[in-house]
């Protein structure tokens, strides 16, 4: 034999032993049932967080229920007092006629800005929230759909990948 054959079948040798080595560890590992690590799809876990954080704002936005009356502002001291909606109005139509009038319409525009904002907060004021009656499990399912949700959502989109 020459040289160059012993140092191939040394080679060749070596080989075989790395092999069955690395074949050793992989069935120690997966003899251990506590080291199995289940991979899960990153996007499989985003996708269902997405559907259960989206169903859950969902039931929560469904179980109340929204009034409206025009023109009521908060009351103090137990009273609630209301406005006329003319007069949310006064204010914008008195910046229409200024923006025609007056040579400067910075004015007008100015005072037509105070009447749809005056405007715009009677309306906001004016929406009333209640819940619907719901038993505590109804309550603890919605919230914990969301909880459940914004983790699976966190973890598809923040989890390192390896």
């Amino acid at each position: 034999m020459t040289n160059a054959e012993k140092q191939l079948k040394e080679m060749e040798e070596q080989m075989r032993r790395e092999q069955a080595s690395q074949k050793q560890e992989k069935q120690g590992r997966s003899a251990k049932p506590y080291a199995v690590k289940k991979e899960s799809h990153p996007l499989a876990s985003f996708l269902i967080g997405l559907v259960l954080l989206g169903a859950g704002i969902y039931w929560v936005l469904n179980s109340f229920v929204v009034s409206f009356s025009w023109g009521s502002l908060w009351g103090g001291f137990g009273m609630n007092t209301s406005l006329a909606t003319g007069l949310m109005l006064v204010p914008l139509l008195i910046g229409i006629g200024l923006l025609f009038f007056l040579d400067r319409k910075w004015i007008g525009w100015v005072v037509v800005a105070i009447g749809l904002l005056a405007i715009l907060v009677t309306l906001l004021t004016s929406v009333r929230f209640r819940p619907i009656t719901a038993s505590l499990w109804q309550y603890v399912v919605m919230f914990g759909m969301i909880a459940a949700g914004c983790g699976l959502v966190a973890r598809g989109l923040l989890k390192s990948r390896d």
